[in-house]
């Protein structure tokens, strides 16, 4: 993974963000902020349906191969691919996706998107991706669905990749989140805590300080104390003060 990462990152897009050193999820926040405020205020938020699970592996060799000649280091990754999942004691075959949780699986992941970003390129558009969620940004509704509708097609024709039809939309970006954040609707717009976030915030911390779970009250307050520090590490991004109040 570090030699072809070394090797490959720097053909990927500036504006896809996961998984790439010096790259991050603030910076791509950042990055869909400023796309907002440069009057492009719809967001064509694009779910991949279960992607990890349905990466096709002739597709995603095939696009290994164009980059890597030696034929070891393709019988490797072949291998990763189809070494199977232990289930139950049983190793059941892998003939699609990626490992979860394997040390290829996201730097194979921003290979196979790229193609997507490329052509998103190639079209002009606006966007930002971290893994497989990929937010492009456009002036109006009527332009957003129209991307919306010729991204599904060339996802499908040329990577066989279906977009989540339910977890995907075409809206304002005040109404969506990115990345566990989302945007005030002003000409201005200011990066603000998404609701789900704030929801899941609430839940982990009920969980975490719930006393029927045989934990003395400091292994409580040390386990709180270290997931406050994480996530106000992370949403400390946030320019909403009312958000953070209410979280």
């Amino acid at each position: 993974m570090q030699v072809l990462q070394a090797d490959w990152d720097g053909t990927f897009s500036e504006t896809s963000f996961g998984f790439r050193p010096k790259h991050s999820a603030h910076q791509a926040v950042e990055q869909a902020q400023a796309y907002i405020a440069s009057e492009h205020a719809v967001v064509v938020d694009i779910d991949l349906e279960k992607f990890f699970d349905r990466v096709n592996h002739d597709i995603l060799m095939g696009l290994v191969a164009k980059r890597v000649t030696d034929k070891r280091i393709l019988k490797l990754v072949r291998g990763f691919l189809t070494a199977g999942v232990l289930e139950g004691g049983l190793v059941s075959a892998t003939e699609e996706g990626t490992p979860q949780g394997g040390p290829l699986s996201p730097l194979l992941s921003n290979l196979m998107l790229d193609v997507l970003d490329k052509e998103l390129e190639k079209r002009g558009h606006r966007f930002v991706r971290y893994a497989d969620d990929c937010n492009i940004y456009v002036r109006s509704q009527k332009a957003g669905e129209r991307v919306m509708a010729g991204i599904e097609r060339f996802l499908a024709k040329r990577l066989k990749l279906k977009v989540n039809k339910a977890k995907s939309a075409v809206a304002k970006p005040s109404v969506r989140k990115f990345l566990g954040f989302s945007f005030t609707s002003e000409p201005l717009p200011r990066r603000r805590i998404a609701p789900q976030a704030i929801a899941r915030f609430k839940a982990r911390v009920r969980e975490l300080t719930r006393r029927t779970g045989g934990k003395s009250l400091a292994q409580i307050v040390k386990e709180l104390s270290v997931y406050l520090i994480g996530w106000r590490g992370y949403f400390g991004l946030c320019q909403n003060p009312v958000g953070v109040a209410r979280a």
